[in-house]
């Protein structure tokens, strides 16, 4: 499990007793912690909540097990610490995430980047199937980010928060979530690359192996296919499979991904798929693309087995659609969704 995480501006990382002031910055702040649980309770006081949290926080971080997360969100350009960022486990399929921002950093975007880089750790390190949030409805600017975030409205509780101070009323609680399926979707419609024309090749081999070009393909946009690259996969002369690279994103492709392979049968089990996998990622920055997807059937252990030793991020799996070519061609039902990064 990391224990730093970078965003584009950000760095998270754990909490320490040096981050005190920032911690009672938060406390200290009535506007700040007008919404929040954990903050402000009856009884009290800005000292006694920043050492209670503080003990929270470092508490998260002497877990064998992930079971809470509280991060310091640092500005990366100035080295400020600017918040609070945390990812909670609630059972096995679901966890809570979170943030909390100083006013003077607020309306720039950092809450929806802290907030995503939590809800990337909780479906990529944490393996749960759905991700939440929690906000008091009259907290608009939070559930702006969780809506910026792709995470749908799911209930709201009435009077499921408790009353900040004595005789005041208890506010209404709304729940968001997201699907790891709905994640998925959304990392990849985040992906783009501009297809050029076809370059001239690096060469592609690693001292044993090398992939050879036998077809460049061009793309047909009336029917969503994208250019490709086919190559053999040699080895001092002999044939041992082919694979190929697709140039761009479509939704079709979230199915069928950007890299597709097979090993003859005489030379399976010697990692050479995963090995070929490797040789296009100079190809892949060529062409700007900075992660490829690879798909297999749910009930191909063996394909599985090399994106998992590609240390390929597992998505989703998801369902073909009825119309599916794979499907229609195949009988394929389910695939499971990696994705695998141009750089090492």
């Amino acid at each position: 499990m990391p224990r730093a995480l970078e965003t584009a501006r950000l760095l998270l990382r754990p909490f320490t007793g040096e981050d005190r002031p920032l911690v009672h910055s938060i406390s200290s702040d009535p506007d700040t912690t007008r919404y929040l649980y954990f903050w402000g309770r009856p009884g009290s006081t800005p000292a006694s909540d920043t050492d209670r949290f503080l003990r929270y926080a470092l508490d998260s971080w002497a877990q064998k097990t992930v079971r809470s997360r509280e991060y310091c969100v640092i500005l990366r350009e100035t080295g400020e610490a600017i918040g609070d960022a945390s990812v909670e486990i609630c059972d096995e399929s679901t966890a809570e995430i979170g943030w909390i921002l100083l006013p003077a950093f607020r309306g720039r975007g950092y809450a929806s980047e802290a907030g995503r880089a939590m809800m990337d750790f909780g479906f990529e390190c944490c393996g749960v199937q759905r991700v939440i949030a929690h906000c008091d409805t009259r907290n608009a600017p939070s559930a702006r980010v969780m809506a910026r975030l792709g995470m749908h409205l799911e209930r709201i509780e009435k009077e499921g928060r408790p009353a900040k101070t004595e005789g005041a009323p208890k506010g209404d609680e709304a729940t968001w979530g997201i699907s790891r399926v709905d994640w998925a979707w959304g990392k990849y419609r985040g992906l783009s690359c501009r297809f050029q024309g076809f370059l001239p090749l690096p060469d592609l081999a690693d001292g044993d192996i090398r992939l050879l070009c036998h077809q460049k393909a061009p793309g047909d946009p009336e029917k969503q296919w994208v250019p490709s690259y086919h190559f053999h996969i040699v080895r001092d002369g002999e044939r041992l499979g082919g694979i190929d690279l697709r140039i761009g994103y479509t939704d079709g492709l979230f199915y069928g991904g950007q890299i597709g392979y097979n090993i003859d049968e005489a030379h399976r089990g010697r990692g050479y798929a995963g090995r070929a996998c490797r040789l296009l990622r100079p190809l892949m920055r060529l062409h700007g693309m900075k992660t490829a997807v690879i798909t297999n059937d749910v009930r191909n252990a063996a394909s599985r087995r090399v994106c998992e030793k590609l240390g390929a991020a597992y998505w989703c799996h998801i369902k073909l659609p009825e119309d599916n070519d794979m499907r229609l061609s195949s009988g394929m039902d389910e695939v499971n969704v990696y994705a695998f990064p141009a750089e090492d």
